[in-house]
């Protein structure tokens, strides 16, 4: 039988998973943030409705992810903490 692959649950993760998890958000930081800058310079050049939507998407998208990052942190310092 195949091992099931299990979902990262942070109250059960281990430092070394925070780090691993620390690493993909940083990832997807940075290519939502290269996203919203190519769609803030396509609203700038046709004033579209459509990349006006996109910017406002993109930087609740990457509220959302930093604020994801900053539990991520408080969780890698819990563990440094107690280890």
């Amino acid at each position: 039988m195949k091992k099931q692959k299990t979902k990262f649950v942070l109250a059960e993760a281990t430092l070394e998973e925070v780090n691993k998890q620390l690493k993909i958000n940083m990832f997807v930081i940075v290519l939502v943030a290269l996203i919203l800058l190519l769609n803030i310079a396509n609203f700038m050049q046709s004033y579209s409705l459509f990349y006006g939507l996109l910017v406002v998407i993109m930087i609740f998208f990457l509220f959302i992810i930093i604020k994801s990052r900053q539990i991520l942190e408080m969780r890698k310092k819990a563990l440094t903490r107690v280890e």
